[in-house]
């Protein structure tokens, strides 16, 4: 399964408190929200992503996401709801970018060797 921009979006509408129980989203500005969304997914998922992964701009919010399907149910609404907020909101916000940075934190680290191009090292590896 490939998660999209819209599902990480409707899951921080809901964190928000911005969705009916119906399920519709009641926002004064929905549009609004989107717009900033785009762009904020890009940029959480590039701070996601391993230094040698290429992140994928988001130009709509029905792109596929290029994190793991748990890096975006999980991790993203919360970032996406902290960036939303932030203007609003900032005690709602700081709560949602510490969660955030708790759940990044518990993704797992991957060790990925360093090339010495420079010969900083001089051999010495």
């Amino acid at each position: 399964m490939a998660v999209t921009g819209q599902q990480v979006f409707d899951m921080a509408m809901v964190l928000i408190d911005e969705v009916s129980e119906t399920g519709n989203i009641v926002a004064d500005n929905p549009e609004y929200y989107r717009a900033r969304s785009i762009k904020i997914l890009t940029l959480l998922q590039a701070e996601l992503m391993r230094v040698s992964e290429t992140p994928v701009v988001i130009n709509d919010l029905s792109q596929n996401l290029s994190l793991s399907d748990k890096q975006c149910l999980t991790v993203l609404p919360y970032g996406l709801a902290a960036h939303l907020l932030i203007q609003e909101d900032v005690n709602t916000a700081s709560f949602f970018n510490a969660r955030y940075d708790e759940l990044k934190r518990r993704s797992p680290a991957t060790i990925e060797p360093i090339t010495d191009v420079n010969n900083v090292l001089g051999g010495m590896q």
